[in-house]
């Protein structure tokens, strides 16, 4: 027998019962907590956790000093492999019922937030109006801890940049970008067709400070011989188009809005960097080595009509 494979003893000593109340633990950082969420008692949830601990033969959880549990080494792996199990029985439940039409279930999504304003608004029209038993739940963040969600299963899939993701995900390209540098409307570059870095660089730069945004653009600019002169630095896109709008600095996009009106009225313009640099795309990570979900592949293959249909 393989050294990994799970004897048929250990295989019955465990229940998917114990499965979602440990995950809940993890979740929710107390037993308490996770009871609650489960609708059982305290005791009951204490006792799977620790049949589950005895039959695995390891500590799954410790108590920090805040008093909230936390997963062990062996508890995050163990966490990781029960939501995918989990999802697999859901799965498979679904599939006795589901048609076409009865699409169901939840569909856990991550987004940067850049790309927020253009990828979720579609999705949550698609699943309201085609498949309400649908249960869609989005989460924006920076592209760590959103890749970060994908790999422990809280997330089915997020969407960010290829030059932004991790090599031990499953990427699914989605369309091809190309870097913009944002200008106000006044400026002498404003009406030019693409616009080479070193004509700009020397000028401040207003730059998204969401990680690892402001180093890949560091980097991209240094392997051109040239140094941004950070000015300014903000979370918000919208911060960073009124900042641009007055004319205080120029800053970097690939998600173009379809207007470029500011949110207190003025202008932007988007000029596409004239450099050769490497393709860079928006991507759907997904967890390596699962089966895509069939609302998972109906997300994904939405949204590659939608950019494919408005750019």
């Amino acid at each position: 027998m393989n050294q990994y494979e799970p004897s048929e003893e250990l295989m019955a000593e465990l229940t998917l019962r114990q499965f979602q109340y440990f995950v809940a633990v993890v979740d929710h950082g107390s037993v308490t907590a996770a009871a609650a969420a489960c609708h059982i008692s305290q005791a009951a949830a204490s006792m799977a956790i620790a049949q589950l601990e005895k039959s695995l033969g390891a500590d799954l959880l410790i108590r920090s000093r805040s008093r909230k549990l936390l997963p062990t080494a062996a508890g995050t792996e163990f966490a990781r492999h029960a939501r995918s199990v989990l999802e697999r029985v859901a799965e498979a439940e679904l599939a006795v019922s589901e048609s076409v039409e009865q699409m169901r279930g939840a569909l856990r999504v991550g987004c940067s937030p850049t790309l927020a304003p253009r990828l979720v608004p579609p999705l949550a029209q698609y699943f309201t109006q085609r498949h309400p038993l649908v249960d869609l739940r989005i989460s924006e963040g920076a592209p760590g801890p959103i890749q970060d969600a994908v790999r422990q299963g809280k997330l089915d899939l997020a969407f960010g940049y290829a030059w932004q993701t991790d090599e031990d995900l499953r990427s699914e390209h989605v369309v091809d970008v190309h870097l913009q540098i944002m200008l106000p409307a006044g400026h002498r570059f404003a009406g030019r067709d693409s616009l080479r870095l070193a004509e700009i660089v020397e000028e401040p730069a207003v730059i998204l400070d969401v990680p690892p945004t402001a180093e890949r653009l560091t980097a991209l600019v240094r392997s051109h011989g040239l140094e941004l002169d950070i000015r300014w630095r903000s979370t918000s896109m919208e911060n960073i188009r009124s900042l641009v709008g007055r004319g205080l600095g120029y800053s970097f996009a690939n998600s173009v809005p379809a207007t470029g009106t500011t949110y207190d009225g003025l202008e932007v313009v988007y000029v596409p960097v004239a450099d050769a640099m490497e393709q860079n795309s928006v991507v759907a990570v997904l967890p390596a080595g699962h089966t895509m979900p069939r609302r998972v592949a109906a997300a994904l293959e939405l949204l590659r009509e939608d950019t494919a249909q408005h750019g």
